[in-house]
């Protein structure tokens, strides 16, 4: 088992012991006085980063690490009135490993009894990844009618988390996670809290350091080991592996999204998709595995158009289902994009690295900001073909899971010959569902496993559910 995890929060091996937090959800927090909180009590952090001190100063250099949203802790010492600070074990975070030390302090006003919630947006889109046939598609929400089809405005391969490997305790422990969470944040160049995996770019680097294009070696194999690196701490690590932007997803932990993310991947714009077809191969996870443990992952010019496309608050769903369409290919709707994809320029520099919220990536917004564009600071810029166009992908067991093409990443129904662990059909030209579950966690053992926000656990929202009628089901291939 790999010391390091990419996706699912790099420091998260244990599980959360009893006396988790409510599940109750907020949309925020409000600081409390020392007298209402409770030694032995676990609390979520409500600050999207708060220091973690050694000792009891806010004076001294004794910062050693930062807690995010939604890690828990749990109280150790109140302490006295004279300072804001509480002694606190670490239960749970994707930045500090729970044995980093016995007991730390962090304020006492960013500490909340329930899990906190980013409030939904009023984002015109939402997302739906499919875990089964890793797919990620963009919506656009239809407003017109009740129960009217959404359009498809964008569709992507993606990398979910591996099955191959797992804890010894748990060997689904690296399976991204289905259920309902918003994005909270867009980070430009992310790198883990722990440092293990060296950001794509670093503020003040010379771009010329960054690895060439995995494109530009004679084959994918010589090209994907560039990207293989020492670390700071000295061990072989995957440099940008988080790509050009990343989606911290919300609710984050263990009651929440899991840490599951979305982010981009190793390699430039030019590469296109080839980064993520490198993951299903051998020969590159035999001398590095690149691929996710968790988060979902997209070629770094699709998740760029993301970033631009989908603010804090939108609305991500991610599901395992079979696919299916309600027209019959050629979809009429879509009669415009069929073979026409739509052209997005893309001006990828170095300002807003390494920050929340940092500069996008679309050349019209640069423009219009007037952002001075130079050799300085211009890293890649080109044109994305952004497909609109849907494409069901039926079952095909005649595909390895791996290859990204048998429609069913998990194997939750490959040996089964009867009644299957698929629950109803997702509508890839409609972006609703019918009479869709999630997989049973039981029946799946394990494979299958469902958090996030609470109204999709075990019910669609209505704008999600599709209106009765025949539908185009793909056949079975076995």
């Amino acid at each position: 088992m790999k010391a390091h995890l990419l996706g699912a929060a790099a420091a998260v091996l244990l599980s959360v012991l009893a006396g988790t937090p409510a599940h109750a959800q907020s949309q925020g927090s409000v600081a409390v006085a020392k007298s209402q909180l409770t030694v032995g009590q676990r609390y979520y952090i409500s600050a999207d980063s708060l220091n973690v001190r050694s000792s009891n100063s806010t004076t001294a250099n004794n910062v050693v690490g930062k807690l995010v949203k939604n890690d828990i802790v749990e109280i150790y010492d109140v302490l006295n009135e004279a300072t804001p600070l509480v002694q606190v074990k670490i239960i749970k975070s994707s930045n500090i490993s729970s044995t980093a030390a016995p007991e730390l302090y962090v304020s006492k006003d960013y500490l909340s009894a329930v899990l906190v919630v980013i409030p939904e947006s009023n984002s015109k889109y939402f997302v739906i990844q499919n875990i089964a046939t890793e797919k990620t598609r963009i919506y656009e929400r239809c407003t017109t009618s009740p129960g009217c089809p959404h359009t498809l405005v964008m569709e992507t391969d993606t990398v979910v988390g591996r099955p191959e490997e797992g804890t010894d305790s748990d060997p689904n422990a690296f399976k991204t996670w289905v259920g309902h969470g918003r994005i909270a944040s867009w980070v430009k160049f992310y790198q883990d809290g722990l440092g293990f995996y060296p950001r794509w770019y670093t503020p003040g680097q010379d771009i010329s350091t960054i690895p060439d294009p995995v494109t530009d070696s004679i084959s994918l194999l010589m090209g994907g080991r560039k990207w293989i690196v020492k670390n700071s701490q000295g061990k072989t690590s995957n440099y940008g592996a988080f790509g050009w932007y990343a989606a911290k997803l919300s609710p984050e932990g263990e009651d929440g999204v899991n840490y599951q993310w979305i982010h981009g991947t190793i390699g430039w714009g030019k590469d296109g998709a080839k980064p993520i077809e490198m993951t299903r191969g051998k020969m590159i996870n035999f001398f590095s595995n690149p691929g996710s443990h968790g988060c979902t992952r997209l070629e770094n010019r699709a998740v760029a158009y993301m970033r631009h496309l989908l603010p804090v608050g939108t609305d991500i769903y991610r599901v395992y289902a079979r696919e299916a369409t309600r027209e019959v290919a050629p979809y009429s709707r879509y009669r415009s994009a069929y073979n026409n994809p739509y052209r997005w320029e893309f001006m990828l520099l170095t300002n807003g690295a390494a920050e929340s919220g940092g500069l996008t990536a679309d050349a019209n917004t640069i423009r219009s900001q007037g952002v001075r564009v130079s050799s300085a600071n211009l890293i890649e810029q080109g044109i994305y073909e952004v497909n609109h166009y849907p494409t069901v992908m039926g079952l095909d067991y005649t595909k390895s899971a791996a290859s990204g093409k048998s429609g069913d990443r998990y194997n939750i129904d490959k040996k089964n010959k009867g009644a299957s662990n698929f629950r109803g059909y997702f509508l890839v030209d409609e972006g609703r569902f019918v009479n869709y579950q999630h997989p049973s966690y039981s029946a799946t053992g394990g494979a299958v496993r469902t958090g996030g926000l609470s109204a999709f656990r075990t019910s669609v929202p209505e704008y999600l559910t599709a209106t009765p009628g025949p539908i185009q089901i793909p056949a079975i291939n076995r």
